[in-house]
């Protein structure tokens, strides 16, 4: 534990709250190393096996280039004085017994060379994780949705009480949502993990007539994207996977705005099942927490987006500072997202649904939001207009008082002459008035399981 971290994702107090385990250690100082080191005993066997290098050139740096002869003080110290990493990783591993090593590591290479291809395989990594998150929470979503298709509640449009739905139809809603992000996710990925090397202006010189071959051979090797040309100042792959984790942030309030609504007094439908935060000074209160995170976290997901486009704010072959800021912008964006989807996750599977203060809540407006069924009943016979204008009356007239729309229809002499008490007590249950909600339903899972 250390009480000087700063940042909540390092945080001795908060770090649990924004940090996801995994996604955390893809991130990390060791990989961030190892990445590059990976990729220069990567770029030495396929030199090697050109003839560019010595074979027992490749072996030693093999041998080297490992995060084991790192000396981390040493490193910090030395990257604070240069402003970057790389050559203070190189300068280490350099210092091998074998001279090989120092002779050809790093042969042809450039520090943008494995900055960007580091981020690309870490990133690659994590839209891994992230995809099998959102996977997860699909399956969930699913499992939800066809559980509690018959499970009728009030729809509201406006904050405002407006027809019968079930609670399977709203979250149907959110898993067609997320199984687009899914979609999204898979899209971009091959964009967002270009790797690069191309040397120093990114023209392959250092290398010769081998360049191109050189490159392809590494980023086959790597698991990354080729590119295309010159790729040194593009960074549109960066910014299109940022503000994707946005909109996938946008799935994720909606989906805690709502539940955390839902869980208020007196409405009672939903509470989260892990156990809400209490209160300093309220014994009584369990506080949405896992909503409030997921909402905290949208945030900050929708303020990386809105920076995300200054990586592409580029002069010439490549600005550092604006490759400085990826190195906040991808992991902190990366963090947001997966740890949002993990509390996402775990609210679904333990949300606690309250069927019985969701049929309740129709008497909180006396099923008045039944009169679009009624109105269609009577327009059947009446016309529309005509139809609206009585439902309209009936309800106009018993505004004072605090009859239910059942008991306001039975009493209309025209309402009686044109239907029975029992068809009039149809027309004003929310059974009866749900439309395709099944069908809704089975077209939304059937989506999903298409795409996982």
């Amino acid at each position: 534990m250390n009480p000087m971290n700063v940042s909540v994702f390092d945080s001795a107090l908060y770090s649990p709250l924004f940090s996801q385990k995994e996604m955390k250690e893809i991130w990390s100082d060791e990989q961030l190393v190892a990445a590059w080191l990976c990729f220069e005993t990567h770029i030495a066997d396929i030199q090697a096996n050109l003839g560019i290098i010595p074979q027992d050139a490749a072996y030693a740096i093999k041998q080297a280039a490992t995060t084991d002869a790192i000396d981390w003080s040493r490193l910090a110290t030395e990257t604070a004085h240069v402003g970057m990493a790389i050559k203070p990783v190189i300068d280490q591993i350099s210092e091998h017994p074998n001279p090989l090593v120092k002779q050809y590591l790093h042969w042809g290479c450039t520090t943008q060379d494995l900055l960007d291809s580091g981020q690309a395989m870490r990133l690659k990594r994590a839209l891994a994780l992230i995809r099998t998150q959102i996977v997860e929470l699909i399956h969930s979503l699913i499992n939800m949705a066809d559980n509690h298709r018959n499970t009728v509640m009030v729809a509201r449009t406006n904050s405002q009480d407006a027809l019968p739905t079930t609670w399977g139809l709203q979250v149907a809603s959110y898993l067609t949502e997320m199984t687009r992000n899914l979609q999204r996710i898979d899209e971009l990925a091959p964009r967002a993990i270009m790797g690069l090397y191309g040397g120093a202006v990114g023209n392959l010189s250092s290398i010769g007539p081998q360049g191109l071959e050189v490159r392809n051979r590494l980023m086959e090797s790597l698991g990354l994207t080729q590119p295309i040309g010159l790729w040194n100042a593009s960074l549109d792959g960066m910014v299109e996977t940022i503000q994707c984790f946005a909109i996938v942030h946008g799935t994720l309030c909606r989906i805690a705005n709502d539940i955390e609504l839902m869980s208020r007094a007196p409405l009672g439908e939903v509470r989260e099942g892990e156990g809400g935060g209490g209160s300093s000074t309220m014994p009584h209160k369990a506080n949405p927490r896992a909503c409030n995170m997921i909402q905290t976290l949208s945030r900050m997901g929708w303020m990386y987006a809105s920076g995300a486009p200054n990586l592409m704010d580029q002069q010439d072959v490549r600005a550092a500072s604006m490759r400085v800021l990826n190195w906040s912008l991808v992991p902190e964006s990366c963090l947001a997202l997966s740890t949002s989807l993990e509390r996402a996750h775990r609210l679904i599977d333990n949300l606690i649904v309250n069927p019985d203060n969701m049929l309740r809540n129709f008497d909180a407006s006396r099923h008045l939001i039944m009169s679009e069924a009624v109105m269609m009943q009577v327009a059947e016979h009446l016309g529309r207009d005509e139809g609206y204008k009585l439902v309209k009356k009936i309800i106009a007239d018993g505004s004072t008082g605090s009859l239910s729309l059942n008991q306001l229809l039975l009493q209309s002499p025209e309402m009686n002459a044109l239907f029975s008490k029992k068809q009039i007590e149809g027309f004003c249950n929310p059974l009866n008035y749900l439309g395709c909600n099944s069908e809704l339903i089975d077209e939304s899972i059937d989506f999903a399981k298409a795409h996982l």
